[in-house]
């Protein structure tokens, strides 16, 4: 939603003006989800409309598109055979420590809580509802998606080379597969997780196809305590979970950023993602409740950004824009 946001302003206030289209999308995790969208010809401005009005869309994305209530139902089996796997193995001794008996009941565990296969065919069904293609090859702009495979650690990327005939709606749940919530993503014979392990931004990808201009937007950053408000251990073990992951993507990100500006040097960056703590983008980010609140933020904050640290890419625009005028 906050992604939506982002880019609906950018329409708005830079593209649209100077008359430029993106050129290529990168999307990874909930991300490609975003970008499949609009790599097939949606405009930001209409998909905004669409989430902030709550119509009766395809593209609206609700629960639904990920959690049925058989989900649930799967979802409370795998924890109960978690729990089974747990007691099990803790009858082996009552001296037997909790890394050992963990080391012992880790064959038994489930490979995940939540299954993609609804999202799979979910993003099916909205393309074709939608009269939109679920081929990367039939895309008017490239779309790349990444993912990591889970048994040789390596980063690929559907919608480019030998991985180019992959339908969208698979490479999505590929990318998808936050480990632990989800169980890996299979295809053809292959298990993916989410595109985010290891890597943050992506944004390498873009600038080896070519871009000289690339947008980052990156949702998720770490909260920062205030004085006097309450501490973070205080808050539960899902929010220690979240901000400890926000801290880890951050870095990624930082680092991921810095070694692809040294590799393309000409190429320009820009790092859009939230800064104010008290915005909706800053607690546990699973929940839809606050979707629209984050819709509506990532479009404020980005109008925001460019009066202020983005005046650069708004200069950049400009200045195309005159000289596509001269010329």
């Amino acid at each position: 939603m906050y992604e939506v946001g982002v880019v609906a302003a950018l329409e708005e206030e830079v593209f649209r003006p100077a008359g430029h289209e993106i050129d290529v999308y990168v999307g990874c995790s909930a991300g490609s989800v975003v970008a499949s969208v609009l790599a097939n010809g949606i405009q930001p401005s209409e998909l905004y409309q669409i989430l902030d009005e709550d119509r009766a869309d395809p593209l609206n994305f609700t629960r639904s598109a990920v959690y049925s209530s058989r989900a649930f139902r799967r979802a409370f089996m795998q924890f109960a055979r978690f729990l089974w796997a747990l007691g099990k193995h803790a009858t082996a001794g009552f001296r037997t420590s909790i890394p050992d008996m963990l080391a012992r009941a880790e064959r038994d565990f489930p490979v995940g809580f939540f299954s993609l296969t609804q999202l799979e065919q979910h993003m099916r069904a909205m393309f074709e509802a939608r009269g939109l293609t679920n081929s990367f090859a039939a895309l008017r702009r490239p779309l790349l998606i990444p993912a990591i495979d889970l048994d040789t650690t390596e980063r690929v990327v559907f919608g480019a080379g030998k991985l180019i005939d992959v339908p969208i709606s698979h490479a999505i749940a590929a990318s998808s597969a936050i480990p632990g919530f989800f169980e890996p993503f299979a295809i053809r014979g292959r298990d993916y997780v989410d595109g985010g392990v290891g890597w943050s931004g992506h944004a390498d990808l873009a600038a080896a196809a070519g871009a000289d201009v690339v947008i980052v937007v990156n949702p998720l950053v770490p909260a920062s305590t205030e004085p006097g408000s309450r501490p973070m251990r205080q808050r539960g073990l899902y929010f220690i979970m979240e901000q400890t992951n926000r801290i880890y993507s951050q870095n990624l990100l930082r680092q991921n950023l810095d070694r692809t500006m040294v590799r393309h040097p000409k190429t320009a960056f820009f790092l859009i993602q939230p800064t104010d703590s008290s915005s909706p983008l800053f607690g546990p980010s699973m929940g839809f409740e606050a979707s629209r609140a984050a819709l509506r933020y990532g479009y404020e904050s980005t109008r925001g950004w460019l009066a202020s640290a983005g005046a650069g890419l708004l200069r950049l625009y400009g200045q195309r824009a005159a000289s596509r005028s001269a010329s």
